[in-house]
């Protein structure tokens, strides 16, 4: 298998953060997304082509127009209880593929990055 590191910035509607409350609105983030594209390649070809996230990293904040650096949160993907979880499931053939959004979820300490 051939790997390829990218990573990809996302912010404002490309990302979703809940801290296990019904009502979301008042968070905004933005975060950068390191991943991995990979080829397995056969004698007679290509077999398989995938991606996954490697790390997350990046702040939450209230969506207000003045945003204190104290009421930033920073997370990290690498911080102890985080967990990623790449969903590929919207990937077709002849797509671009990249990080298109990215979940947070603030109280269960995942990342899911849809590709």
């Amino acid at each position: 298998m051939k790997g390829f590191d990218f990573e990809t910035k996302l912010t404002n509607y490309d990302v979703s953060v809940t801290n296990g409350v019904l009502d979301t609105s008042s968070l905004d983030g933005a975060f950068t997304v390191k991943w991995d594209f990979y080829t397995e390649l056969r004698d007679w070809g290509v077999k398989d082509i995938g991606v996954y996230a490697t790390s997350v990293e990046g702040v939450v904040f209230k969506s207000d127009d003045e945003v204190e650096e104290s009421e930033r949160i920073v997370v990290n993907s690498e911080d102890k209880g985080w967990t990623i979880t790449s969903d590929t499931s919207n990937i077709n053939f002849g797509d671009c593929i990249q990080p298109q959004d990215i979940w947070v979820d603030l109280k269960r300490k995942e990342f899911i990055v849809n590709f």
